[in-house]
């Protein structure tokens, strides 16, 4: 509350009158949303011998949030790590638009999905967030078992097949034809969506032009390379090659964001939300320019590229294990590393080339790993403790990486 009372402060230029109507229409709302969540409580507690309810948080404005978070409450659900005689109903904790209209649909057949601004505020509200009636969903990026053994919930209805397979045709990829997705990560979508300054999340930010040589060896072995994004800073140049399609830019839909994801070969992903969806609908991953070395991809054969910190003073490269001792593989704030000094670097497009090259040749079981290769992985994964986040998460990193990178091992 203390920082909703600056915040309106600052946007109203210190106004003494508009700041005091503001103000007190900011506290009434808070009362009556209060109010209405202690007699929601009354009521849902006079009904629990009955009925039990739980609402559970949705978090509709971030896709990869919308798919990580709901996906693994439902696949806790149906697994039974959650009581089965309770009735769980979702609702948006923001009240925003959803980041994708497809998927928030996809997750209503599975269960009750409640979207009005209202109710989620009053449900939100202090009397109902702090009882037995409210229900988290949490993602902490280390549930490797649940993304590995347990069942995908989502799946797509026949219309809705079609409907993707028209699609794909208009952009010129026929039925037998097969496609790797693409989409590297830039501000321009938080900035146009959101507004407000998102400077801080800038380290994870990536150049599509770094992706080009890997989406021209795709399409020389057969497939069709598809550049994926919402809102994205710049177009694809001109590359003379139709089977490179600039998804992004020319056919965006909400729809098809999920299918391509869903059925493409692998996706080739970065630190942002969009790969999840790949890995929910169990399509492999090859994350290129992970900012987190502790947050590497969840499934078995995905595989990833972390970038790289360079300490600007000496200009010398960090080693995994460094950066796993200082937990930077962590950090969430791009400030946090200028603040010591420190600079993330992007991988290169001979880095990203090779780490598709690699996931594509090992998917059609042509790629070779050597003894030196399988000791190289091994030396990685001594590094991680079991206080980190990606703990026996035996995702490996990229294997032409780690051969052009051994300092790097310490």
């Amino acid at each position: 509350m203390l920082e909703e009372t600056i915040n309106i402060i600052k946007r109203n230029n210190y106004n003494p009158l508009i700041i005091l109507f503001k103000g007190a229409r900011f506290l009434i709302r808070g009362l009556f949303y209060t109010v209405a969540g202690g007699f929601l409580f009354v009521i849902l507690t006079i009904i629990y011998p009955i009925q039990k309810i739980k609402f559970c948080a949705i978090i509709f404005h971030r896709i990869g949030h919308l798919a990580a978070n709901t996906e693994l409450f439902l696949r806790r659900l149906r697994a039974g790590y959650y009581d089965k005689d309770c009735l769980y109903i979702g609702f948006s904790i923001a009240g925003m638009k959803p980041s994708n209209r497809q998927l928030l649909d996809m997750f209503k057949r599975n269960f009750a999905i409640i979207e009005n601004r209202l109710f989620g505020k009053i449900i939100y509200s202090l009397p109902m967030r702090r009882s037995k009636f409210y229900q988290e969903l949490p993602f902490n990026s280390n549930e490797y078992y649940e993304f590995n053994n347990l069942p995908t919930i989502l799946t797509f209805t026949s219309e809705e097949e079609g409907k993707g397979r028209r699609e794909l045709e208009r952009m010129g990829i026929g039925q037998n034809d097969w496609f790797v997705c693409f989409h590297a990560r830039d501000n321009t979508y938080l900035n146009e969506t959101f507004g407000g300054d998102w400077k801080y999340h800038n380290y994870r930010d990536c150049d599509i032009n770094n992706y080009l040589k890997a989406t021209e060896y795709i399409t020389e072995q057969g497939g069709y390379a598809v550049r994926m994004g919402a809102i994205v800073e710049k177009p694809l140049p001109d590359l003379n090659n139709s089977r490179i399609i600039d998804y992004a830019t020319k056919y965006r839909s909400d729809f098809m964001d999920i299918y391509l994801s869903a059925k493409c070969k692998f996706f080739v992903g970065c630190t942002a939300g969009l790969f999840i969806i790949a890995m929910i609908f169990e399509t492999p991953v090859a994350g290129t320019n992970f900012a987190h070395l502790e947050l590497p991809p969840l499934r078995t054969g995905d595989i990833f590229l972390p970038k790289k910190i360079r300490n600007r003073k000496n200009n010398r490269l960090l080693t995994f294990p460094e950066i796993f001792e200082r937990r930077i593989g962590k950090w969430a704030n791009g400030y946090d590393f200028e603040k010591v000094g420190l600079e993330v670097i992007e991988n290169t497009s001979d880095e990203i080339l090779g780490l598709v090259r690699e996931m594509n040749e090992s998917l059609d079981n042509r790629f070779q790993y050597t003894e030196e290769d399988k000791d190289l992985q091994h030396r990685y994964q001594s590094f991680i403790k079991p206080y980190h986040a990606c703990y026996k998460i035996p995702v490996k990193i990229g294997t032409l990486f780690l051969r052009e990178n051994k300092e790097l091992l310490g």
